[in-house]
């Protein structure tokens, strides 16, 4: 399994606290959002990018501030694994919108990690594609087993990490 790169974006560090977990299964380098480059996205053909959702759907902030950069990088031959962190209860017409907008600026990527809802109850999320997540999904302050779902996802991916 080759090293990657995980990014996260945390204002309240619940997303941190769920990159860091995940990153402990892999060979990896974990950066906060903020301290992105093209340089970091360009060393590894793996990466994940673990962002929370606030407000109204916005993607957290650091993340946001660094989409231009992003939407520069070439992600051709790259896979990457999107990890999306919210609030059910608190957000439940909004639950991990924030991680749509990636999408549009990872051209090229082949996206791994979709996940089903697995218990998850919420009103809309526009994360929630053709009956998936576009990856995994932690509402961290409110599921108890999100590291079971963690454990369960990166489980899922390895073999293509």
């Amino acid at each position: 399994m080759a090293k990657i790169g995980i990014v996260y974006g945390s204002n309240a560090g619940d997303t941190k606290a769920v990159a860091e977990y995940i990153g402990k299964n892999f060979d990896s380098e974990i950066i906060d959002a903020k301290d992105l480059t093209l340089e970091f996205i360009n060393q590894y053909d793996r990466l994940i990018f673990a962002a929370s959702t606030h407000g109204h759907g916005e993607l957290q902030k650091d993340f946001k501030a660094k989409l231009d950069l992003i939407s520069e990088a070439d992600f051709g031959g790259k896979t990457l694994a999107l990890v999306g962190v919210g609030g059910t209860i608190k957000h439940p017409t909004t639950f991990l919108d924030g991680l749509v907008e990636f999408l549009p600026l990872i051209r090229g990527a082949k996206l791994v990690g979709a996940t089903d809802i697995d218990g998850y109850v919420f009103k809309n999320s526009l994360s929630f594609i053709n009956g998936k997540f576009i990856g995994l999904a932690i509402d961290y302050k409110n599921d108890e087993n999100w590291q079971k779902r963690a454990d369960k996802w990166v489980e899922s991916i390895k073999s293509e990490f």
